[in-house]
């Protein structure tokens, strides 16, 4: 039985200007400039300058002067761009180190006499409540336990199919912990077990899934592909089961600055704090117990954003609302993708929700690398589509949507990449037939939505039939027959033409031509 449909979303044409964040963290402050307060907002510009505010906040009780003087100069710089950039908006938000520190309320001061900007300092139920949005931002729907890692904190949020509901700041982060531990294994671990055993929900993440946020956490990910060779580069939805997460993060915390020096996919700035980092990760895991940890690039940036959009703007997909701007950028009509996946549904009646969501992505996409050199034009396609900044989706979706594209320029014939292994061959079958779908349909009518509409495609028993309707114009060509035959070859069925009511069909071969 087919899922029941749910309304599709339809394309947006405004193109809001751009708006831009500060986050001043306990041990980064970085602006990110998004291309706009949509749905599925792209960073336009990115910089980050590692301060470190929160070291020896612990002992000190005040930020330190000299990281005082170049986090006033970072955000005097940041201020200039947001002005040279003329974004419509900026938010500044400040997180534990300042929140904490005496003389906090004194720095903010300082920084807006200097820049101009207008500092939030965040509570801890309002910063772990806008990582945790962030999260659900780019994972609708996640449910369990959200964990978001800065320099002195930790947040920790339970999600429950995408509502954040219980929600707790904790002295964790590496600075806050190092201090507290006076930088003993031990002593750090006997700290964090005895906050996270404090929180009786925790528990209920068992079975469910664990969102990791934040700089440290992402770096053990990115340590673990390098260190396994995993074929997509991308942090976002990158997913551990919990025995793998539970390796990974027992061994970084065993490990010395000077031998993580010697592994490969680790920032120097990173070193000193990811040990600290991953023996939190590692107690986290043995409470929570999830299904598996999922990483996610968005976060608190992310969630401040989410919070200036509209009911109807949150209630929109985020792959789908990232295509759609994708096929614009690269001057295709977004309405033909939407008429091209409704002309094809009939070939796909019994896909999942999931699949039709990424069968309708893979239309709006339908023509990414028409700029592209034709012999290049697969390659060029499966690998931008691979690697495209979208969220909303996970890794074997991306290599599903790589693949229809490939297959959309290739034909019938194959397309080998390594990161073919994250896709079952059941579902590398179902991408190439979306993809050998849209190059039927894309040269059968043009990139015209009107034109395809005059045409049908379905299945009756054993045959592919392709159905021009009573009045509709000559669009029946030689290369139309070429593509048919691939896709009923693909299906294995018998591919046949019906040109009109009363015009009876004609066969042809359901054999693939070169």
């Amino acid at each position: 039985m087919a899922s029941e449909a749910k309304p599709l979303p339809t394309p947006q044409s405004d193109h809001p200007r751009r708006v831009g964040v500060i986050d001043v963290g306990s041990n980064s402050i970085r602006l990110v400039v998004y291309d706009a307060l949509t749905r599925t907002p792209l960073p336009y510009f990115n910089e980050k300058v590692m301060v470190g505010l929160g070291r020896d906040l612990d002992r000190t009780k005040r930020l330190d002067s000299e990281r005082v003087r170049e986090a006033l100069e970072a955000l005097e710089r940041f201020a200039e761009l947001a002005r040279i950039m003329r974004l419509e908006q900026v938010d500044v938000v400040a997180t534990a180190a300042v929140r904490e520190a005496q003389d906090g309320r004194e720095f903010v001061r300082e920084v807006e006499r200097r820049s101009g900007l207008k500092v939030r300092v965040l509570s801890g139920t309002e910063e772990a409540e806008l990582s945790a949005l962030g999260v659900v931002s780019a994972i609708p729907g996640a449910d369990g336990i959200m964990g978001d890692i800065g320099g002195s904190s930790v947040e920790l949020v339970e999600l429950v199919r995408g509502v954040p509901r219980e929600q707790v700041t904790l002295p964790l982060g590496p600075f806050r912990l190092a201090e507290l531990s006076a930088q003993d294994a031990k002593a750090a671990r006997r700290i964090v077990d005895g906050r996270f055993e404090s929180l009786d929900w925790l528990p209920r993440g068992k079975g469910r899934h664990l969102y990791l946020a934040g700089g440290n956490w992402r770096a053990l990910a990115r340590l673990h592909m390098e260190q396994t060779d995993y074929p997509i580069r991308v942090i976002h939805h990158y997913r551990l089961a919990l025995k793998d997460a539970l390796a990974l993060a027992g061994l970084v915390a065993r490990l010395s600055t000077a031998s993580l020096k010697r592994l490969r996919g680790v920032a120097r700035e990173r070193r000193d704090a990811l040990p600290l980092a991953a023996l939190v990760l590692e107690r986290l895991l043995r409470v929570v117990e999830p299904e598996a940890a999922i990483f996610s690039a968005y976060g608190l940036r992310e969630g401040v954003l989410y919070k200036h959009w509209d009911a109807s703007v949150r209630a929109r997909d985020p792959l789908i609302d990232a295509c759609i701007t994708i096929a614009e950028i690269y001057g295709q009509a977004p309405e033909f993708g939407f008429a091209l996946h409704d002309w094809m549904s009939p070939l796909f009646e019994s896909e999942h929700e999931e699949e039709r969501r990424l069968r309708l992505a893979a239309c709006l996409l339908c023509d990414l690398a028409w700029r592209e050199h034709p012999d290049y034009r697969a390659e060029h396609a499966y690998l931008r589509v691979l690697r495209l900044p979208v969220v909303g989706i996970d890794h074997p979706g991306r290599v599903f949507l790589a693949l229809a594209a490939a297959a959309r320029y290739a034909g019938g014939g194959s397309y080998k990449h390594e990161s073919l292994r994250l896709l079952d061959e059941e579902r590398r079958m179902r991408a190439r037939g979306v993809g050998l779908a849209v190059r039927l349909g894309d040269n059968l009518a043009g990139k015209s939505p009107d034109a395809l509409r005059h045409t049908a495609i379905r299945r009756d028993g054993g045959r592919l039939i392709l159905k021009f309707k009573a009045g509709a114009p000559p669009l029946l060509g030689e290369s139309v027959r070429r593509r048919l035959e691939a896709l009923a070859e693909l299906l294995q069925l018998e591919a046949v033409v019906e040109e009109g009511p009363r015009a009876g069909s004609a066969k042809v071969s359901g054999r693939a031509r070169a």
